[in-house]
């Protein structure tokens, strides 16, 4: 009973979150926000009159590059994650990540079927 309240206040948190972020990039400020799922944060710069704003994204251990907004990974950003500080962002390649910076193991069953098979 108590785990499902943590996780419906969870849910209620994390649209707020999505909603910051949406209200920023339609008000036409600089966004700073990151996944922490996909390892990936982003910037939104606004466009000057009349014009599209441009979109980037840093993943851990990589450079900065210019996305599309109708990108996957970017959407995701919007609706999962949490805003961040200007700093984070500029050093966000120097973060090494978590979740998928180790090998991954074969078991040994599947391995040899995969030799054998």
């Amino acid at each position: 009973m108590k785990t499902a309240l943590i996780r419906g206040y969870k849910r209620i948190l994390r649209k707020i979150r999505s909603g910051n972020i949406l209200n920023k990039i339609g008000s036409g400020t600089i966004v700073y926000f990151e996944n922490p799922l996909e390892q990936m944060a982003f910037k939104y710069i606004p466009g000057g009159l009349g014009k599209l704003g441009k979109y980037f994204a840093k993943q851990y251990g990589q450079t900065e590059s210019q996305i599309d907004f109708d990108s996957s990974s970017f959407v995701m950003g919007v609706l999962e994650g949490k805003q961040i500080s200007k700093a984070r962002y500029d050093k966000y390649h120097l973060i090494q990540g978590v979740f998928w910076n180790g090998k991954s193991k074969i078991p040994e069953q599947t391995r040899q079927w995969a030799i054998s098979g």
